[in-house]
């Protein structure tokens, strides 16, 4: 396809525009808006972008005062910009030409509130987007041109763009963009690991631009330096190895696509220890049982929210990307797909109905995302300040945040294995790749600890002492036992108390009214068995009218989806129909 032909001519919107858009210009008196000058004297390139821009915001802003004080206008002064400046290519402008266009707006609009980086920007997004290949010399990618899979963007934030504006150096902003390109299409690591990388490689490529040195000239000892200059900052060991590793692999790159000269840095000598940090919450299963005691004071979508976290132990970033499609009936069970996975995970019936009647209630579209804060995307920031909030408001767990990290997965693995669950389908339902990830999680080291502990003992028997210490050990289990024997008949007695009056079972009350672990009613078979029995008999008509209620509105949502699924087929069919008489049209001009 040939590129489109540039204007060299002065133009007149209402006649160069046809119908309604035309039209639209009617009452404008402003010749500065109507008459626009491609005659004069610039390069093709920004000829084009101008006549791109000017045809995309007189077709898409429909505000008539705000298309002209907002765009047209800032438009024509990038135009005049442009000929005074010699700009050749709005991608590639720098921070000082947008310093320079600002001041021209100040002078020319000191009338009116606008803003020129922002504009730029506009500028910027709209000419990368609509490009047919992608610009990767251009000072700002965006990532939405960048043909990016789903799995590799960042769950917990969104990130839209990566600029190079702050690299001064031509040299430096190149190579850094040939790396950059080089993370995007060849690798497949997600866009907050590119994101840090960059951040890391940036704070090097301005400490070298202090120095007045281009990449392309560096050597062992500007390596060095850095890494000393580094080292006597106040961050942490990890960030500072973090800071050199990214450092020598950009550099390692640099030297296999030979744009500099083989040098090795002797890393260990540089690399500082480090211990790992410690992020556990304190009694965290305590805290999320009193944040599960006062959801009720939430708003609904954060219950929701949180009961979805709780049940299913998804990643905090998934739970953002849930859509009301990935929650559904089958084999008289309730599902949730899993994003960014090939996996669904079983959910209680009453969860599905409580995200089946908020949708309804928020009139979610069947296909649209479940859960937006103030119509964007959850980030993991975003969700934390609106959850510790809540609970401040509440006045629970002093704004301390319990999905922090995996924390609460554990807690899950760790009510699942003391169930009665295996290790296996523990694994299997969270996703974890292996067992050992389940058996850290739930403790597994601390029961071979007491599986040793045991063999140890009966070691000892024939040994020397070994019957005074066994005589010991007997003795101890023997009133364990007994203490045991009295909490599992203390337990017993106050599940059938509580179904006696009516009231339902629930292990946080009959904690509290017994002063025993809730993990106590989970972990003893034979307490276990009873509840379950009890509770069963208690829940039965609730949950098959939950069941009946879940399985109606479901087959609702099915129907819609495949009437929505109907109609794409049946307008794909419309348009191929057009397509082919279109076709047969040509084919007789042919013969």
């Amino acid at each position: 396809m040939k590129k489109k032909k540039p204007l060299n001519q002065i133009i007149y919107l209402p006649d160069y525009f046809t119908g309604t858009i035309s039209q639209s210009f009617q009452k404008e008196v402003d010749s500065e808006i109507l008459y626009w000058d491609f005659g004069k004297k610039l390069n093709k390139n920004i000829k084009l972008q101008i006549e791109q821009m000017l045809n995309y915001v007189v077709k898409t802003v429909k505000d008539k005062e705000g298309r002209r004080n907002r765009y047209l206008l800032l438009l024509k002064y990038l135009l005049c910009y442009a000929e005074s400046s010699g700009l050749q290519d709005i991608l590639k402008m720098e921070t000082t030409q947008e310093e320079e266009f600002a001041s021209l707006l100040r002078k020319q609009m000191g009338g009116y509130n606008v803003n020129a980086t922002n504009f730029i920007a506009f500028c910027r997004k709209r000419l990368f987007l609509e490009a047919k290949e992608i610009d990767w010399e251009a000072n700002v990618w965006y990532v939405e041109k960048l043909n990016i899979a789903p799995e590799r963007y960042s769950l917990s934030s969104t990130i839209e763009s990566f600029s190079f504006l702050d690299i001064q150096l031509e040299d430096n902003r190149k190579m850094l963009q040939e790396y950059l390109k080089y993370l995007f299409t060849v690798t497949n690591l997600n866009l907050g690991t590119i994101r840090i990388k960059q951040t890391y490689i940036k704070e090097f490529l301005k400490y070298l631009e202090e120095q007045e040195k281009a990449i392309t000239r560096i050597n062992v000892n500007s390596v060095k330096e850095y890494f000393e200059k580094l080292s006597t900052q106040r961050i942490s060991p990890q960030s500072y190895n973090n800071k050199i590793r990214e450092v020598i692999t950009f550099l390692q790159y640099l030297q296999v696509t030979e744009h500099i000269d083989y040098f090795k840095v002797p890393v260990f000598f540089y690399k500082k220890k480090s211990y790992p940090k410690d992020h556990e919450i304190r009694d965290l299963d305590q805290k999320l049982d009193l944040l599960m005691l006062h959801l009720s004071e939430f708003p609904e979508q954060l219950r929701i929210m949180s009961l979805i976290l709780l049940y299913t132990g998804i990643d905090k970033g998934k739970l953002f990307l849930l859509k009301n499609t990935d929650f559904y009936y089958e084999n008289e069970d309730s599902w949730m797909r899993v994003p960014g996975t090939n996996r669904s995970v079983p959910i209680p019936d009453i969860l599905h109905l409580l995200v089946l009647k908020y949708s309804e209630k928020n009139h979610i579209d069947i296909e649209g995302l479940l859960f937006l804060n103030r119509d964007k995307k959850y980030t993991a920031r975003s969700f934390e300040e609106v959850i510790t909030k809540q609970c401040m408001r509440a006045g629970i767990l002093e704004g301390e945040y319990v999905f922090k990290g995996n924390g609460y997965q554990k807690e899950l693995c760790k009510a699942f294995y003391r169930n009665g669950t295996s290790i296996q389908a523990i694994r299997e339902y969270m996703g974890y790749s292996t067992d050992e990830t389940v058996k850290k999680y739930i403790g597994w080291v601390d029961e071979e600890v007491a599986s040793k502990s045991a063999e140890f003992f009966q070691q000892e028997e024939n040994g020397l002492g070994g019957k005074l210490l066994m005589a010991k050990y007997n003795k101890m289990k023997e009133a364990n036992q007994q203490e045991s024997e009295k909490k599992i008949q203390l337990a017993i007695a106050e599940i059938y108390r509580t179904v006696s009056e009516g009231n339902p079972l629930s292990v946080s009350n009959l904690s509290r009214n017994t002063g025993l672990s809730k993990g106590f009613f989970y972990k003893n078979e034979q307490v276990r068995n009873i509840l379950n029995e009890e509770k069963e008999k208690q829940d039965q008509g609730t949950l098959a009218r939950i069941k009946r209620e879940v399985r109606d509105k479901s087959l609702e949502k099915q129907v819609e989806l495949y009437q929505r699924e109907m109609e794409r087929l049946l307008d794909e069919n419309e348009n191929l129909k057009r397509e082919n008489r279109k076709l047969v049209r040509a084919l007789n001009k042919l013969q």
